[in-house]
């Protein structure tokens, strides 16, 4: 008999978002004008390949789409869409540090809530990308390492079992950051500590995301010396804020990123995107300066899921951020 997560895996790619019908939808619905002829939809060859120890693949030709990454983000999202396709997956967060945001809401320091159950109740046949927060400072990895957390993973781990619907789990997500301070042997032992203990407790429905920063990283490391090893990774995650402003092509650490996944025959996907330099409404130029060159990235790239972030970023009090504005 086969589990509700595996039921759930078919069901909902029923609701995965293929990029061309997506964008067409989006320039029926918002203004009339938009046009998505200048999206190249062809596909480099390079990325195409045999995946190996995975899970939660979309059919060929599919890309999952996640929407997140707080309630009200999402609550707004839905109100603003109320007769469109349910999107394939949501976005939350968590922290290793502590079950808060899983099982009931939490708000937390932004003034933003974050609230997995939620998810699961509002939205039946959806899969659930859940980031978890460990970084280097205050000793979090190393705590991870020595079991300081071992009771919060085990209930987040009971928790994943009960729901059973698909999980893509971010663990330490932007990992070579250098905002986060992971120094790459604890991360390892860290990620590899967490994904052991999870599997220790029967949890089969989470699919583990090794989520680069795509960007500078902390202390120039190699992106191999962060990786845990093909067994404990399923999926290759990387984040697209700024590049697509400069063009429809990646910049050398993303493109880093996929190399490597190419070599270890893991699926890629865009774990965080966003316009961060706005949206203006019946102001087209946000869609060629930055969507178009997205979805042809996505398109060339062969991208498996996008996970994009609907949020006002000028609400958050987020340091590093000021720049960032309402990209809903």
């Amino acid at each position: 008999m086969k589990s509700k997560a595996q039921i759930f895996a078919f069901g909902f790619w029923l609701l995965a978002i293929h990029l061309n019908s997506f964008c067409s939808g989006q320039n029926k619905t918002n203004t009339g004008s938009m046009s998505d002829v200048n999206i190249k939809t062809e596909v480099d060859p390079k990325y195409i390949y045999d995946y190996e120890g995975t899970k939660f693949i979309p059919p060929a030709g599919k890309t999952l789409l996640v929407m997140g990454q707080t309630v009200e983000a999402i609550n707004e999202y839905m109100q603003s869409f109320p007769e469109k396709p349910v999107p394939g997956g949501w976005s939350a967060y968590w922290a290793i540090s502590e079950f808060v945001g899983v099982t009931k809401p939490h708000k937390n320091t932004t003034q933003s809530t974050q609230n997995h159950q939620m998810l699961i109740d509002k939205f039946p046949n959806t899969a659930l990308h859940s980031a978890m927060w460990m970084v280097g400072t205050w000793g979090v990895a190393k705590k991870t390492i020595a079991g300081n957390y071992d009771k919060v993973i085990k209930q987040y781990s009971k928790w994943a079992k009960k729901i059973d619907r698909p999980i893509y789990l971010r663990i330490g997500y932007e990992f070579d950051g250098p905002h986060n301070e992971l120094e790459p042997k604890e991360y390892v032992k860290a990620y590899r500590h967490i994904v052991d203990l999870m599997r220790s407790q029967g949890v089969d429905n989470i699919a583990y995301v090794w989520h680069s920063y795509a960007s500078k990283p902390y202390k120039d490391y190699a992106l191999s010396d962060w990786y845990p090893g093909d067994e404990y990774v399923d999926w290759v995650g990387i984040s697209v804020f700024y590049q697509p402003y400069s063009g429809d092509d990646l910049n050398p650490e993303g493109n880093a990123a996929l190399d490597f996944a190419i070599a270890h025959k893991k699926p890629v996907m865009i774990a965080e995107s966003n316009p961060i330099f706005g949206i203006e409404k019946d102001n087209m130029k946000v869609w060629d300066d930055w969507f178009t060159n997205f979805f042809t990235m996505t398109y060339k790239k062969n991208i498996r899921a996008i996970c994009f972030i609907n949020e006002d970023w000028t609400r958050l009090t987020i340091a590093g951020l000021d720049e960032w504005k309402d990209a809903r």
